[in-house]
Formats: C-alpha cells, sequence, structure tokens
C-alpha cells in the first residue's frame, strides 16, 4: 500500500504486509501530532517498542547455548613462577643455608671453647691443689724434723755442739782418734756412701788438724778466680767466728762452706746444695763450743 499524506499531519504508522504482526503500536489518541505556527506538525511523543509476540503456529527458536569465549589472540596465559618470584626463592634458601652453616660453626666453636676452658680449668685446679700440697709437704716436712737432735763433737776438739733436724741421719767416718782428723756427714733419711763422688749432704762436719790459714789457700784461690765470694761470720753467742764462702766450694758442687778457727785446728762446716741452705743458716747460727 502506498502512503498517504495528509495536509497538515501525516500516517502515523506505515502499511504493513498482509498477515504480520505491527511491530508497533499506534499512539492514542490523545496525542494526535498538532500543527506548529510554521506549518508543520510538531512531534508526538516517541514511540515505546514493545516485544514482538509470535504468531499463532510460528515455530518458535529455542535460546542458543552459551559459547566460550575465545582468547585473545594477542594475550599469552600468565606463568605460575615469575622470575621475581624464583628469585626471592632461591634468597630464601640461601639464607637459610647460611643460617644453617653459621649455626654449626657456632656450635662447633662453642664446643671447643668449652673444651679450652675445661681443660685449662683442670690445669687450673690441678696447678692449685699440687701448689697446697707442696705447701702442705713442705710444712709437715718441717713439723716432722721436730724436736731436733743435738750433736756434740769430741771434747779434745772443743765439744762442738748443734742442733739438727731428727729427719736427719748421721754417719761418722773419722772419730779423731790419735789426734786424727774428725769427719762427720748428715743426710735426711740415710746418709750416701761417702766415698762416692756424686753424693750430696746437707751437712758436712769436719774437724781438721790443721791451722785454718793452711785450709783457707785453696779457697781464697777460688775466690780470685770469681768462682767463690766470702764474708765474715759468727755465731749467735759470738763464741765461734771465722769466714763464710759460697759458690762452687768443690768441683762440681756449689754450696756454702764456714771455716772457724778451734785452738789449734780447724772446724769446717759445709752443705752441698742449695735445697739445704735454710736448714744449714739455722744450724750454724745456734754453734756452741762448749769447752
Amino acid at each position: 500500500m502506498d502512503q498517504q499524506s495528509n495536509m497538515g499531519g501525516f500516517n502515523p504508522m506505515p502499511n504493513m504486509p498482509a498477515g504480520a504482526n505491527n511491530d508497533f503500536q499506534a499512539a492514542p489518541a490523545g496525542n494526535v501530532p498538532q500543527a506548529n505556527s510554521f506549518g508543520g506538525a510538531a512531534p508526538m511523543n516517541p514511540v515505546v517498542p514493545v516485544n514482538p509476540v509470535p504468531a499463532p503456529n510460528q515455530p518458535v527458536n529455542p535460546p542458543m547455548a552459551p559459547t566460550a569465549t575465545a582468547p585473545s589472540a594477542g594475550l599469552k596465559p600468565e606463568k605460575k613462577n615469575t622470575l621475581v618470584e624464583t628469585l626471592v626463592l632461591v634468597g630464601v634458601c640461601i639464607i637459610a643455608a647460611a643460617a644453617i652453616v653459621f649455626a654449626v660453626i657456632f656450635f662447633m666453636q662453642y664446643n671447643e671453647l668449652k673444651t679450652n676452658y675445661e681443660s685449662e680449668k683442670n690445669l687450673a685446679v690441678a696447678a692449685a691443689e699440687k701448689t697446697q700440697h707442696d705447701k702442705d709437704e713442705a710444712a709437715y716436712e718441717e713439723r716432722a724434723k721436730e724436736p731436733f737432735y743435738s750433736f756434740t763433737g769430741p771434747s779434745d776438739y772443743g765439744s762442738i755442739s748443734f742442733e739438727y733436724p731428727k729427719t736427719w741421719s748421721v754417719y761418722i767416718e773419722k772419730d779423731g782418734t790419735s789426734n786424727n782428723d774428725y769427719v762427720a756427714y748428715f743426710q735426711p733419711k740415710q746418709v750416701d756412701p761417702v766415698n762416692n763422688k756424686a753424693s750430696r749432704y746437707a751437712l758436712r762436719f769436719q774437724i781438721l788438724n790443721r791451722q785454718i790459714t793452711t785450709v783457707q789457700t785453696s779457697y781464697e784461690t777460688k775466690i780470685k778466680n770469681g768462682k767463690l765470694t766470702s764474708r765474715a761470720f759468727s755465731s749467735d753467742d759470738n763464741a765461734l767466728s771465722g769466714t763464710w764462702y759460697e759458690g762452687e766450694i768443690a768441683d762440681g758442687i756449689r754450696g756454702i762452706v764456714i771455716l772457724l778457727k778451734v785452738n789449734d785446728k780447724t772446724l769446717v762446716m759445709q752443705t752441698d746444695a742449695e735445697a739445704y741452705r735454710s736448714d744449714f743458716e739455722t744450724l750454724v747460727k745456734k754453734l756452741r763450743r762448749n769447752s
């Protein structure tokens, strides 16, 4: 059908083919377009589309199944482990390994320090115990010397007397009979053989049947050679006086010798070792002449 125009208006709907439903409904009667001042038709209210209603016996298309959306051609799937994550994981592993190594080293050093400390502690304890033991032993030996024994030489030779520790033994080699020399040896516990040149004694007591000037000759020679030093000596009561020699008193023997004049004879008091010095000094200070 041909559209027909109306003067001052228009047909709101085109002619539709026969048998077909109209997609649009006519506007209500109250909305007929009015002419404007220019002679044209004023716009009418907009037409609201209405959902089409299927015609009778017309097949209804089933709803379409959803289709998967293909990924965009320019995008790639995201990787599960990125480079940063890998570096972080490696760094964590390195730190953990370093911590384990440090812990092992620290433990080993701790054990070493502990072992050294325990060793030093044990050595210190052992040294302290030894020092205390030596002190106790020395104190015991000093107490064991008491009471001191008294020794007196022959009356013909001035009856020289002194006290010596009871832990010492005495051996008289010559008794001075027939105007010969008097010789006695003193040694802790037991006296070593007197004919052995290697023997060392705490005290050699000798009264020689010789003038003191004659006996002094050999010692004065050692003083000139620098092997001996000398000084004056006297007993506590000043009854006996003489010369104190100290140094190399004989071949291979370093000790102390005191020469004292007794009438026309010479008294010799000698110690062969520094270990007996204290006892020797105590002994000679208490020398007595009883006749």
